[in-house]
């Protein structure tokens, strides 16, 4: 019996200090670091056959936009629904043999999934259990033996490749 996450996604990003961080820099780095977050945590525990990630999106599209990165999916709503309808929707279609847990700290997902049978994890549950306890994951990462000059150099680099500069 197949086990999913599903998380609610700028929930989460609003919620963990270390995705927050990077949503001052550009929501997509925020996003993509999240999903990054994701699948190492899934490379290194098997908790669950597979994670969808939901977000809200003001696309006119005709449909839910969906992007799979191995076993972490992520899922953009269209304008006129939001992401707490299209989780409460997958928790309505998903099969009784399936097994669910679902990330919200929103009251209207959270009694949802109570409701549908699945299981419930705080955000900051979730953040524990992704972040593998890895605490200098939250700090600037400082290479001994780098001079300032070297550094600047490095970080110039990475802007021109990201189309920053």
């Amino acid at each position: 019996m197949p086990k999913y996450l599903i998380i609610d996604g700028y929930n989460a990003i609003n919620k963990i200090k270390y995705l927050e961080a990077k949503k001052d820099f550009s929501l997509e780095a925020s996003r993509l670091f999240f999903v990054k977050m994701l699948i190492d945590f899934m490379a290194q525990k098997r908790i669950f056959d597979k994670v969808f990630i939901v977000f809200d999106s003001k696309e006119r599209d005709l449909g839910i936009k969906r992007d799979s990165y191995g076993p972490v999916e992520t899922l953009f709503t269209t304008i006129d629904k939001d992401a707490d309808s299209v989780i409460v929707d997958m928790l309505r279609a998903a099969s009784p043999k399936d097994r669910i847990s679902v990330s919200s700290d929103d009251n209207f997902v959270r009694n949802h999934a109570k409701g549908f049978g699945s299981d419930v994890i705080s955000i900051r549950e979730l953040e524990k259990i992704i972040m593998l306890k890895k605490k200098n994951l939250r700090g600037k990462i400082r290479e001994k033996g780098l001079k300032e000059d070297a550094v600047k150099g490095i970080n110039e680099e990475l802007k021109k490749h990201w189309g920053l500069k």
